[in-house]
């Protein structure tokens, strides 16, 4: 009576070993990464190797921070001869537009320094549109010898994080630092980046709007 008692708590253990070896075995389900769509709006006309340089850069940035990003130029090609990407449906809550011009010759309020804005709508600290301004970006990286099409892409990418982390967020480091000097742009090549914290911000201001409607109206031009 003891021998068969001891085989069939030698089966349970098995049994049960068995299956713990199963479920730890089992791959860890995921949830899929947060998707963002940025337009690019080339008004400005800057040349395709900056526009690709910019797209990287911009790229670069937001996946590091974990999401799953898809950059789109719009109304006009990249490379001569590639079909033109019309952009003309309304926007998605996970789209975000980058107009690129020429800073406006007289504008009372806008910085002479500011290479960029993001325009936050006041009651939600939110927005879906920023503006980068190619001249300045160029001038300023001629002067520094700086890769153009890249520091329009970090220019981009921080008025981004604006749209997402509200107008006045600034940080005292990384790509959120309100201090864009040229000492600072001209020395530091790897720092531009989203903190953890940032980036975790990011993620949970994405997933609260997924189900929002975004106030724009379709075949607007920018």
């Amino acid at each position: 009576m003891q021998s068969i008692t001891s085989y069939v708590m030698t089966l349970a253990v098995l049994a049960g070993m068995t299956l713990g070896v199963r479920a730890a075995a089992a791959p860890a389900v995921q949830a899929p990464p947060i998707a963002l769509t940025i337009r690019f709006y080339n008004t400005s006309g800057i040349p395709s190797h900056n526009l690709q340089a910019a797209r990287l850069a911009t790229e670069s940035i937001l996946r590091d921070t974990g999401l799953e990003v898809v950059v789109r130029h719009c109304g006009r090609p990249v490379v001569p001869g590639e079909p033109v990407d019309a952009c003309d449906k309304p926007l998605k809550p996970s789209e975000l537009v980058v107009r690129i011009i020429n800073a406006p010759a007289f504008n009372t309020t806008l910085h002479p320094d500011a290479y960029g804005l993001a325009y936050v709508v006041p009651d939600t600290n939110r927005g879906w549109l920023a503006t980068v301004f190619s001249d300045r970006i160029d001038r300023a990286a001629t002067r520094l010898g700086v890769d153009t099409g890249t520091l329009l892409g970090l220019v981009a990418a921080h008025e981004v994080g604006h749209l997402l982390l509200g107008s006045t967020y600034h940080a005292e480091g990384g790509l959120m630092r309100a201090d864009w000097s040229d000492a600072l742009l001209a020395r530091e090549s790897q720092g531009w980046r989203f903190s953890m914290g940032e980036a975790a911000r990011i993620h949970r201001v994405l997933e609260s709007i997924a189900g929002a409607v975004i106030a724009n109206p379709a075949g607007a031009t920018f």
